[in-house]
């Protein structure tokens, strides 16, 4: 079995030599404290990989790795992770696959995905693994209504947020409207941050997998909520040195850069964005700061300026050691 770790220790047991390189990957997990109001969170521990291998053909609806029979629920959603660096990614039904194929609604040949390519995949985190069937993560019910109830805000996927929360009443989760929904049908794709509204403190602890490789997440213009993905050690400069090239950048001051929004510890956020004059990471006042002292929360909020872009997101280099 492997052992299981608080991942909030990591980076300090790999100082003291206490982790090795190891052939599996790690697991953990990592308690998320939610304050009143609005938390925006993501999930950094995942589900098991449940598939691996090679992609022989890539085509701009599907994908075949000639070796693999797929054993997949039909009814589950789950992340195609693209290991060639790119960290580019889909969520598939488990209903499209068919033998060694699987049917993308993700155009990975037009996204660069080549003949070839390793691949990973994993089911989708749902609210009943992350907040329990029965709100084991205690959350403020509601009572044959959402008001006065914790609320769950989980991305669409098309830039709007459903409503959920847990109803006493109904003995089950509920959407904005009231009516029962089975938490384990409702996906949450780790690369989305997870809004909570609370209305008390809470402790979620939330365990999984570390994520090894790069991440790629679309990115709309205007205000994105997005994990940070990587549960320890994770700075703007290990996260984001990547993606600089492909940012909108300012030059001695904020102004028509992107802007990261990094939570401060005390209920507000940090802006950072990266100044072509300083060559550098820069604060909301142009003011040039080590990015690699910047550590990141589970959930990082980031503002495109202009057209949607692929933001790439790296792990940590000691991840490497894992």
């Amino acid at each position: 079995m492997k052992p299981i770790i608080p991942f909030a220790l990591l980076g300090a047991l790999l100082a003291v030599g206490a982790v090795n390189a190891a052939e599996t990957t790690p697991v953990g997990y990592e308690t998320l404290s939610l304050a009143p109001g609005f938390n925006y969170t993501g999930l950094r521990l995942q589900q098991p990989v449940v598939h691996a291998g090679t992609f022989e053909t890539i085509t701009a609806n599907s994908v075949t790795d000639t070796g693999a029979t797929f054993a997949l629920t039909a009814t589950k959603t789950y992340i195609i992770e693209i290991n060639n660096g790119s960290g580019i990614l889909t969520d598939v039904l488990g209903s499209a696959v068919s033998g060694s194929t699987i049917n993308t609604t993700d155009n990975l040949l037009a996204a660069g995905v080549a003949n070839g390519a390793s691949y990973s995949i994993r089911e989708a985190a749902t609210l009943t693994s992350i907040f329990g069937a029965t709100n084991s993560a205690g959350l403020t019910g509601g009572f044959g209504g959402i008001s006065g109830a914790d609320v769950i805000f989980v991305s669409n996927g098309s830039g709007g947020f459903n409503q959920y929360y847990y109803d006493d009443l109904e003995g089950s989760w509920a959407d904005v409207n009231g009516a029962a929904v089975n938490g384990a049908s409702v996906p949450i794709i780790y690369t989305d941050s997870l809004i909570v509204s609370a209305t008390a403190p809470v402790n979620l602890v939330v365990s999984g997998e570390v994520k090894l490789t790069p991440t790629a997440t679309v990115t709309s213009s205007g205000f994105n909520y997005i994990s940070s993905v990587y549960p320890a050690g994770a700075t703007l400069s290990s996260t984001f040195d990547a993606a600089i090239p492909q940012l909108d950048r300012g030059f001695g001051s904020i102004a028509g850069a992107d802007v990261f929004f990094v939570a401060n510890g005390t209920g507000g956020y940090n802006q950072y964005y990266y100044d072509d004059l300083e060559t550098s990471w820069a604060d909301v006042n142009g003011v040039a700061v080590n990015g690699a002292s910047i550590s990141l929360d589970s959930g990082v909020i980031f503002s495109n300026e202009n057209t949607p872009l692929s933001l790439k997101l790296s792990a940590p280099s000691f991840y490497g050691d894992l």
